[in-house]
C-alpha cells in the first residue's frame, strides 16, 4: 500500500498535468490548495491549453484574491525562468511572457465582484444601469437594518 506522502506528491502531479480534465481538490487549511492552483493555471498557460484573458478565479474574500494573484504571478515567472535555460522552448516562452505582459487580463476577485463584472460587460441584457455601484459591507448592513424595520 501506497504511503501517504506518495499519494499526496501523486495527487498534487495530478492538478499540475491534467490540465483538459475538471478537478475537484479538497484538502485542509495551509495544505497547498493555492500553490496548486496557481502552478496548474501557469502550467495550462505555458503548455498553451489555457489563455490568461479567458481565465477566471472566483473565491470568497479579496484576501484569498489578492493571494492567488500574486502567486500565480510568481507560477508564471518561475515557469518562464526554467523554460529559458532549456532549448527549444520558444513557444513555450513567449506564451509566458505574453501572459506577464497581460496579468491585469486575469480575473481574480470574489463572486460578488465577478458577477458584477458580468453585469457592467452586459448591463443591457441583465436590465441593470450601466453605471450601478455595489454595496459596500456598511452600506449593506444599513440597506438590511432599514428594510427589516
Amino acid at each position: 500500500m501506497p504511503d501517504s506522502r506518495a499519494l499526496d506528491q501523486q495527487a498534487r502531479e495530478t492538478i499540475r498535468t491534467e490540465l483538459l480534465s475538471n478537478i475537484l481538490v479538497e484538502a485542509g487549511a495551509g495544505s497547498g490548495k493555492t500553490q496548486m492552483l496557481a502552478e496548474r493555471m501557469a502550467a495550462g498557460v505555458a503548455e498553451g491549453v489555457y489563455q490568461i484573458e479567458h481565465m477566471a478565479a472566483v473565491t470568497f474574500t479579496r484576501k484569498a484574491a489578492s493571494e492567488l494573484r500574486g502567486r500565480f504571478h510568481h507560477a508564471l515567472e518561475a515557469r518562464l525562468a526554467a523554460a529559458r535555460s532549456r532549448k527549444g522552448a520558444g513557444e513555450e516562452i513567449a506564451r509566458l511572457e505574453a501572459a506577464l505582459a497581460n496579468l491585469e487580463r486575469f480575473f481574480a476577485g470574489t463572486i460578488h465582484s465577478f458577477c458584477a463584472r458580468l453585469l457592467r460587460e452586459r448591463p443591457v441584457e441583465s436590465q441593470v444601469a450601466p453605471g450601478f455601484v455595489e454595496l459596500d459591507e456598511v452600506e449593506d448592513l444599513e440597506l438590511r437594518r432599514r428594510v427589516w424595520r
